[in-house]
């Protein structure tokens, strides 16, 4: 049996002034917006791509920019790659671009405050 599995959200934590600064890059960068977050009895944030919680935020003032284990990047599947382009550069964000013709897919690489790799990912 074949499973359809889609990314449901992603979680950063970080300390108060990372959280700061990750909540405006991707504001900028994607077009997440905070929204509701239930109260979970510590401090953070929910980013929204439209109604859907993407990205869930967590205030941990200990916590440092080391990787957890082997965990690399994340690819989300994204639409208007001009468009893309277009705002990264207007807000000054550095990215990669990697043309993949033999999947008829563009990647795009970028790096949050976080430290977290993005692969934001176009068809061609």
């Amino acid at each position: 049996m074949t499973q359809s599995v889609q990314l449901h959200h992603f979680s950063l934590a970080a300390p108060a002034a990372v959280i700061d600064d990750v909540i405006d890059f991707y504001d900028k960068a994607l077009g997440l917006k905070p929204g509701f977050r239930p109260d979970f009895g510590i401090n953070g944030a929910w980013l929204y791509s439209g109604d859907h919680p993407l990205l869930h935020l967590i205030e941990d003032p200990g916590r440092s920019a080391e990787k957890s284990g082997y965990f690399d990047h994340i690819a989300l599947r994204c639409e208007n790659l001009d468009a893309t382009i277009a705002i990264l550069e207007e807000n000054n964000i550095e990215f990669g671009r990697l043309d993949m013709d033999s999947m008829s897919q563009v990647q795009l690489f970028l790096t949050d405050p976080a430290g977290t790799t993005l692969e934001l990912n176009f068809k061609a």
